[in-house]
Formats: C-alpha cells, sequence, structure tokens
C-alpha cells in the first residue's frame, strides 16, 4: 500500500509540474507567422539612373516594411551630381505616397566611395512600414540629378508582407 501511495504522488506531482500554471480561462498563444518576403532586388553596379520599377502589385490591402540600401562602389572623378532611391506607394486613402522623396541619396557629388544616407541624416539603410492598396503597385526609381559623373552604384531592398 505504501508503494502504491508514493507512486500516485509521484504521478500527480509530474502531472502538476508538466500542466503548468495557467490561469483558469487562459488561452494559449497563437502561433506568430514570420513576416513574408515578397520581393528583393540586388542591383549591382548601375551607372544609370532607373526608371519607375515596380517591386509588386499587391493582391489585397496590407502592412508592408520595405528595407533598402544603397552605396557608391565607384566614385565621380570630379564633382558631378547626386543620386536619388525614390519609393512610392498608395494606401486606402488613394493618395500615393512617396516615402519622402530622396529615401536614400549620395551626395557630394559621387566623389567618395560609401553608402547613400536615410533622408539626409547619419542612418543608412532605413526600413519604411506602410499599408498599400491592392491593385496599386509598390515601385522605386533611381534618379541622377546634376551631371553624369560615371559614378556607379549598388543597391539592394527587401519588401516583406507584415500582415
Amino acid at each position: 500500500m505504501y508503494k502504491s501511495i508514493c507512486v500516485v504522488a509521484v504521478l500527480l506531482a509530474m502531472f502538476a509540474f508538466i500542466s503548468g500554471s495557467k490561469p483558469a480561462g487562459a488561452s494559449s498563444p497563437t502561433s506568430y507567422a514570420s513576416p513574408q518576403i515578397v520581393a528583393r532586388g540586388k542591383l549591382l553596379n548601375q551607372t544609370a539612373p532607373i526608371p519607375i520599377t515596380t517591386i509588386l502589385t499587391p493582391s489585397q490591402n496590407g502592412l508592408y516594411r520595405l528595407s533598402a540600401y544603397a552605396t557608391i562602389t565607384t566614385p565621380a572623378s570630379t564633382y558631378g551630381g547626386f543620386w536619388e532611391y525614390n519609393f512610392m506607394w498608395t494606401d486606402d486613402s488613394g493618395i500615393p505616397g512617396t516615402g519622402g522623396n530622396s529615401v536614400l541619396y549620395a551626395g557630394s557629388g559621387n566623389t567618395t566611395r560609401g553608402p547613400f544616407t536615410w533622408n539626409g541624416v547619419a542612418g543608412f539603410g532605413p526600413a519604411i512600414i506602410f499599408e498599400a492598396k491592392a491593385g496599386v503597385p509598390i515601385a522605386y526609381s533611381v534618379t541622377l540629378f546634376g551631371t553624369p559623373d560615371n559614378s556607379a552604384y549598388s543597391l539592394y531592398y527587401t519588401l516583406e508582407r507584415l500582415e
């Protein structure tokens, strides 16, 4: 009988330990999905502007995050112009958004190698969260302001659907 009581006590202790200490009525957390990468690009040693280019046309409204990075790979030999990465989308308001023209830009006449800056501050590679409307393209462009200066840049981006 002593052995039976000991076995029952051990089993009850194990059951209590395994079941955890959830309050009554608490639900288990749902599994969280990671953001889904829906588009990415890597354009190396570009020497010309890129016209407005569609990254993705969403099939349903959703929340997205664009991460972008650009760098001057070949500096200009003399002061000429500067490169500017622009980003475009439309949200539920129906008004096109631009992420602030010049989301990334390389100033100083492209005479040095190095990363484009973000909105004119010392940060590099912004991550922009926005809501996009179904059926309207999410797009980007790279423009050159000033005179062509024989500089080259590389551009990298990843677009993720958050919800």
